[in-house]
């Protein structure tokens, strides 16, 4: 009999480093994939598992988003557990959903094996939800599996030392499967009148650091609207962000083309034909790095400092009066075409799987 293992995931970055994962899990083990509903549509997420080419959930938790979505995912995660009573537990990087997980489980099922799949980054910044949440998870997770020696050095600093396994980054795996699946002439179609203009690049602003703080926000607008003086920017731009930007009345130049949000598989094409990346999403941090185009933070601090580098990724600290200095070096910087190369691991979800077998 096949031994049952739950992996519960609950955003669309998650998804998409687990995907390949998922995958082979399916093939080996009595697998069962538990959506949690932190991103509660699940209309908007279902198009995310269709592009990844990956299959249905087989529980979508709802929520209802009137009250505290993470005391409900708490409640309603419970009940899947004891219905499934899984041997072990797989939860991924620093959302709601994987504290809400970390938490239950080592509180209420101490024999469930709990594993942690991206742990040990650490940005330093414990103002970030995300910090928080990684940090409390990897305490209470039984094993941990980390992208490079630097997040195991950060969890030996936290006196985390038994089952930490260096696997590589799951990204850079995801990233080379959905070149390979993507409907690249469809999307080459769809998006053929941004290509005829050659040059462009690619703006997300997500973080609630970033879009709930109107200082911040008009500062980020204000940089976006700075890279539109020599380049169209294209700026997908989820309803909720929208709406925030809307409220602050800004001018937005002409330059600047908003969409609603992109499928994975979009992101990675329009990535891969940009100038360079202006984000605050952690997910396009590694991916610039990939598909080797460089990246403007507007932050003061990121988990992913290994990719920082005066060639490569660059933060951008909006507090600082001359801020938009640092813009206008970064994209001079851009004309010398040099770029930072990184070294990844290839086959992450075979390093995992390998683990697994020994662990459960």
């Amino acid at each position: 009999m096949k031994k049952r293992i739950l992996t519960i995931l609950g955003t669309r970055p998650e998804l998409i480093k687990m995907f390949p994962l998922i995958k082979k899990l399916d093939k080996i083990y009595d697998h069962k994939l538990i959506w949690s509903g932190q991103h509660y549509d699940y209309d908007l997420v279902k198009q995310n598992f269709i592009d990844v080419k990956l299959r249905s959930p087989d529980i979508k938790i709802k929520i209802n988003k009137r009250k505290n979505n993470f005391i409900q995912i708490q409640e309603k995660l419970t009940k899947v557990i004891d219905k499934f009573k899984p041997r072990a537990i797989i939860y991924h990087g620093d959302t709601f959903t994987t504290l809400a997980t970390s938490l239950i489980t080592n509180f209420f099922y101490p024999n469930i094996f709990k594993i942690h799949i991206e742990g040990g980054y650490r940005s330093g910044d414990k103002s970030q939800i995300e910090e928080r949440a990684r940090t409390t998870s990897d305490q209470l997770s039984d094993a941990i599996f980390v992208t490079r020696n630097e997040e195991k050095k950060n969890l030996y600093k936290e006196n985390i030392k038994k089952n930490v396994y260096v696997v590589g980054n799951s990204i850079y795996e995801s990233v080379q499967q959905i070149l390979k699946i993507s409907d690249k002439k469809k999307i080459d179609k769809k998006f053929n009148s941004l290509n005829n203009q050659k040059k462009f690049i690619l703006a997300t602003i997500h973080r609630a650091e970033n879009v709930d703080n109107k200082i911040r926000l008009k500062k980020i607008l204000n940089t976006i609207n700075k890279l539109a003086e020599n380049n169209l920017v294209f700026f997908p731009v989820h309803p909720r962000t929208r709406k925030k930007i809307k409220s602050l009345k800004s001018n937005l130049s002409s330059n600047i083309i908003i969409k609603n949000p992109i499928s994975y598989s979009e992101t990675i094409y329009l990535l891969s034909k940009s100038i360079f990346c202006f984000t605050d999403s952690g997910g396009l941090q590694e991916e610039s790095v990939i598909l080797k185009k460089r990246c403007i933070i507007p932050s003061n601090k990121t988990p992913h400092n290994f990719y920082l580098h005066k060639f490569a990724n660059h933060l951008v600290q909006l507090e600082k009066q001359n801020y938009m200095s640092d813009v206008e070096k970064f994209t001079r910087s851009i004309l010398t075409n040099k770029i930072k190369s990184f070294s990844h691991k290839k086959n992450t979800s075979n390093e995992v799987i390998k683990i697994f077998k020994k662990l459960i």
